[in-house]
C-alpha cells in the first residue's frame, strides 16, 4: 500500500496573516481615545506594553479569557490612568466596581468599544513567506488545512482575498486542545500530521502530546502566561512560513524514504 500524503495543520492568525498588527493598532487607539475621554496622558514608556498588561490581566481572570468583554478593557484602562495596577483594576472591572467612574461616561465607552471594534475589523497583511510557502507545500503534495478557535467564516474569506482558497482543503474551528488533535491524528491514522502555529501553548504543545509532528514560528506577542519551556516542545522553530514549510517538505520526504 502507497504512502498517505502529509497532512498539514496551519494556525491561521500570526501565522497566515498578521493579526497581532492588527490588535496593535486597535489597542494603542482604544488607549488613545480613553486619554481624550479622561484627559489624563498614559505616563508609561512602552504605551503598548501599557494597555497589554491590562488585556492579559482581563483574559486571565475572566472566564471567557481573551473573548472578555472590551468594555471591562475601557474600564480597566481607564483605572490605570489613575493609578490602578493591571490585577487590581481587572479584578474591580470584572466585578463591576468601576461602572460608575465619574470620568468616562458609559455613552463614552461604547463609543470608545465601537470604535475599537471597528479597528479590529481591519483586514490583516499577509505575513512574509506564507504565499510562496502555501505553493511549494502544493507542489510537494501536502495536503493543507487550516485550523482556528476565530469565526470560519473570517479565515475563509481572508483566504479568498489571498486567493489561497483552492489550496486549502479546509477550515476547521476546533478548540485547541489534545483531545481535538487525537481526533485529527485518528482520522489520519496513515498519515504523518503536523502542526504549524505561532503559540506554544495553544498550537504545539497540545498537538505534540496527540502524537503530531509541531513547528512553531514564534509571535511577537509573547502573552505573560506563556513559558519558555514550551518553545523547547516544537520539533522544528521556523523564522517564516516558508521556513516551516520547507522543514515539512524534508521531514514528508525521510518519512517516505523510511517507508520503502
Amino acid at each position: 500500500m502507497s504512502r498517505k500524503p502529509t497532512i498539514v495543520l496551519v494556525d491561521a492568525d500570526n501565522t497566515l496573516w498578521d493579526t497581532d498588527a492588527v490588535f496593535r493598532d486597535a489597542q494603542l487607539l482604544l488607549l488613545s481615545l480613553i486619554e481624550a475621554q479622561t484627559q489624563i496622558a498614559c505616563k508609561a514608556p512602552d504605551r503598548l506594553a501599557f494597555i497589554r498588561a491590562y488585556d492579559q490581566a482581563l483574559a486571565q481572570k475572566h472566564h471567557l479569557h481573551l473573548r472578555y468583554p472590551p468594555q471591562l478593557l475601557v474600564r480597566s484602562v481607564e483605572a490605570g490612568l489613575t493609578g490602578r495596577g493591571p490585577e487590581a483594576a481587572s479584578h474591580q472591572a470584572i466585578a463591576g466596581q468601576l461602572s460608575l467612574s465619574v470620568l468616562v461616561s458609559q455613552f463614552a465607552v461604547d463609543r470608545i468599544v465601537a470604535e475599537y471594534l471597528q479597528a479590529l475589523s481591519s483586514t490583516p497583511r499577509l505575513l512574509q513567506g506564507v504565499a510562496v510557502g502555501v505553493r511549494a507545500a502544493k507542489a510537494a503534495g501536502l495536503r493543507l488545512f487550516v485550523m482556528t478557535e476565530g469565526r470560519v467564516e473570517k479565515q475563509k474569506a481572508l483566504l479568498e482575498l489571498y486567493e489561497l482558497t483552492g489550496s486549502f482543503e479546509g477550515v476547521w474551528e476546533m478548540t485547541k486542545e489534545r483531545s481535538q488533535f487525537d481526533r485529527v491524528v485518528t482520522r489520519f491514522a496513515e498519515s504523518q500530521v503536523v502542526v504549524i502555529g505561532d503559540q506554544p501553548d495553544r498550537d504545539i504543545v497540545p498537538a505534540k502530546a496527540a502524537g503530531c509532528s509541531t513547528v512553531l514560528i514564534p509571535s511577537r506577542f509573547k502573552p505573560t502566561w506563556q513559558r519558555d519551556s514550551d518553545h523547547e516542545t516544537a520539533d522544528h522553530l521556523a523564522t517564516d512560513f516558508l521556513d516551516a514549510v520547507t522543514w515539512c517538505i524534508r521531514a514528508d520526504w525521510e518519512a517516505a524514504v523510511e517507508a520503502r
